[in-house]
């Protein structure tokens, strides 16, 4: 005889934010206090303070089971949230070229799940394991996440809805804070990369963690631009069933 258990679409989204923020803020602090010599060693050998998210999870215990563990769960809850965003948004009856509209929906939905799955290499295959793939990992996950991010935001602002409907202001207030963290995540990903190179080509001491401190900032403003789905659902009453 099967069984079910059935979870609240609030509490399931609460959980997608809970993972990542706890392996996040876990993984920097046990490096700092236990590993932080070791961890900001660059090729330059100068001084830093901070480590990057790469040296974290790459060889230190438990920061790498820690960073798995939570990011490996949050995947699979993202690609189960992602599918269902997706049906949410196919059944919206008040947009206009609605073929061509589900069409675009079901191409930036693929770049999302592609997002999910460049940060699973990301996550499993480090630096210090397989180099290439690691970067290969890292330049996909960028390039589908922003791509992913500025599609959602011009369907939002820009995409035709029939006459009789507008928006209210509750959509203008999810658009506007997508908008935003986006803006944020954009800017810090082009400022991580600006000290980045400064980092390798001048060898600098503490440029590198000032990369470190953007790149913190480009995973965090990742994370808060996909908190905002929480804002669409929270009027919903849905609930997740799982039977066993």
């Amino acid at each position: 005889m099967s069984s079910r258990v059935q979870i609240s679409m609030s509490n399931f989204l609460r959980l997608t934010l809970f993972l990542p923020y706890f392996a996040f803020i876990t993984c920097i602090i046990l490096t700092v206090f236990k590993d932080i010599e070791k961890s900001t060693r660059t090729h330059c050998k100068v001084s830093n303070f901070l480590p990057s998210i790469s040296a974290i999870t790459a060889g230190f215990e438990p920061q790498r089971f820690i960073w798995r563990v939570s990011f490996g769960l949050n995947s699979i809850i993202r690609y189960l949230i992602g599918y269902l965003q997706l049906q949410r948004l196919l059944n919206r009856h008040h947009i206009a070229s609605r073929e061509f509209y589900i069409l675009i929906q079901k191409i930036n939905s693929s770049i999302h799940f592609l997002e999910l799955t460049f940060l699973l290499v990301l996550t499993y295959v480090s630096s210090n394991e397989i180099k290439l793939i690691h970067q290969c990992g890292f330049i996909g996950f960028m390039i589908c996440s922003l791509l992913h991010m500025l599609c959602t935001i011009l369907i939002d602002y820009y995409w035709p809805r029939t006459k009789t409907t507008c928006f209210n202001d509750r959509e203008k207030f999810i658009r506007a804070k997508r908008l935003k963290w986006f803006i944020y995540n954009i800017i810090s990903f082009f400022i991580s990369l600006y000290f980045f190179f400064r980092h390798n080509y001048f060898c600098e001491p503490y440029i590198y963690s000032m990369y470190c401190f953007f790149e913190y900032f480009v995973i965090l403003t990742n994370i808060s631009y996909h908190s905002v789905i929480r804002e669409e659902w929270d009027q919903e009453e849905g609930q997740i069933q799982f039977f066993y």
